[in-house]
């Protein structure tokens, strides 16, 4: 059929995106022995008197689906949302009527930070980009009963979130008395390139006369590109990347266009020498873009009666189907301007509890949820965080996703002298897949909804710090 090929990509770009998906991994809320354990909570201060940033790199993905969401093991035999055996109502119970994909990337350039007292100061810059997109659950609907008379398919959900902006953090905590740290990280930002989609209506009714589809939205951008406006009502002349040089690109990327600001806020509460119980209030901000600007606007009702060709004759199909697209530009009123915009961050509410066994091993319990527009996500992590020796830490840890997966995560920080090197994980592929349906050979497919991923090196000074306490008794 004519939406098999159209079926397959879409489930393709879930996957295909999969595979590259920015919040820290959890397992680094409990490893001291790191300073960028201040990322996640601003009143953990880090054991190290002082360090030195070197560049890090932070990468995670979240999925509403997984590979078994989307193909499902019927009689042990993987099935697609092409065949009859498929159960919808399984993946709508995972999607909703939108299912979410988020990427986010953080390339840490430079940080330090340094003890005084009871107090702690620290600084960072780093590069940060963040993709979130919302697919309709109704793409999928049309495999299971195709374009048939009278439906009707809902694309309003469709959502698109861009955006690559600079972070400069100035973190500062304080020990208030023996049992209670708070912590701020104050974070000014500047966006390099958003765009963001605001959709109304986007519907699509179908009948043995005619298909109709409906539009009203927006989308904005901010990005150095030059828009050609044609006719008033029509759809831009072209949209092309500006014709920029090495001296321009570096002053674009070294501006302080599209100001914004954002808060970390956190917690900690030692109860004794064993109990530690904290909290943290994550990335309350926004970025307003006011600088290179670009915004598109569309309204309208499109009726399609069919084509009349000779399917024989390629040339007369593509002529076709170009006529369709002359036709969209042409009969939905479009609108172009420069209209300022905002875009809210990510905000994350971490929620935690220790126990020191001794003073090498610990174990922390942590709950992590996110706040986004129709996409909220909760995570529990069960932690064990071991440091044997001053050189060497080791975290292993667990997490477990409502409504979502499951996994294993670990952390690693070793000193070579005043070097730090670390690496974190969590939810890694433990599962894959191998399928083949149809005749169509598929990929090998991590089964898993997240993944995330940060490493990167430190120099360390004093890095006992103030609490280099011999082990408590047991």
């Amino acid at each position: 059929m004519m939406y098999k090929k159209f079926i397959y990509s879409v489930l393709g770009l879930c996957f295909i995106a999969a595979g590259i998906k920015a919040q820290s991994p959890m397992g680094l809320y409990y490893m001291e022995t790191i300073p960028q354990v201040n990322h996640l909570n601003p009143a953990m201060q880090p054991r190290a008197n002082g360090f030195f940033a070197l560049p890090n790199f932070n990468q995670l993905f979240q999925s509403d689906v997984a590979f078994s969401d989307v193909f499902q093991d019927v009689g042990s035999e993987w099935v697609s949302p092409l065949s009859q055996r498929y159960d919808f109502a399984k993946l709508y119970k995972a999607t909703g009527d939108a299912f979410n994909i988020n990427e986010q990337v953080d390339i840490g350039l430079l940080g330090f930070g340094f003890r005084s007292g009871r107090d702690y100061f620290s600084f960072s810059l780093s590069v940060k980009g963040a993709v979130n997109v919302g697919l309709p659950y109704d793409l999928l609907k049309i495999a299971e009963n195709g374009f048939a008379d009278g439906s009707k398919f809902d694309f309003s959900t469709l959502r698109t979130k861009t955006m690559t902006y600079k972070e400069i953090s100035l973190g500062y905590s304080r020990e208030w008395n023996d049992y209670l740290t708070v912590g701020v990280n104050v974070k000014p930002l500047f966006g390099l390139v958003g765009m963001l989609s605001d959709i109304n209506r986007f519907e699509l009714h179908t009948s043995r006369q005619q298909y109709d589809l409906f539009v009203d939205g927006r989308i904005y951008s901010s990005a150095p590109i030059d828009v050609v406006e044609g006719e008033a009502g029509d759809f831009p002349e072209s949209i092309e990347a500006k014709d920029m040089e090495g001296d321009d690109w570096a002053s674009y990327l070294t501006s302080f266009k599209n100001p914004g600001i954002a808060l970390d806020m956190g917690a900690v509460y030692e109860l004794n020498d064993r109990w530690a119980f904290s909290a943290a209030l994550n990335n309350l901000g926004f970025i307003k873009w006011t600088e290179d600007l670009n915004s598109l606007s569309f309204n309208g009702t499109y009726s399609f009666k069919g084509l009349e060709i000779d399917g024989s004759n390629k040339d007369d199909m593509d002529k076709a189907v170009e006529a369709i697209g002359d036709s969209l530009k042409s009969v939905i009123d479009y609108g172009v301007g420069q209209e300022k915009f905002s875009m809210p961050l990510v905000p994350g509410l971490y929620m935690g509890a220790s126990y020191n066994l001794n003073h090498a091993l610990s174990f922390g319990f942590l709950s992590r949820s996110q706040f986004q527009k129709n996409n909220y996500r909760q995570d529990f992590n069960l932690s064990a965080n071991i440091q044997p020796y001053s050189f060497v830490a080791l975290n292993v840890n667990y997490s477990l996703r409502v409504n979502g997966g499951n996994g294993l995560g670990t952390g690693l920080s070793l000193l070579m002298g005043p070097l730090q090197m670390y690496l974190l994980a969590d939810y890694m592929p433990l599962q894959y897949a191998t399928v083949n349906m149809e005749g169509d050979e598929f990929l090998m497919f991590p089964n898993q909804k997240e993944l995330s991923l940060k490493f990167g090196l430190n120099f360390i000074f004093g890095r006992h710090g103030h609490r280099n306490e011999p082990s408590l008794s047991l």
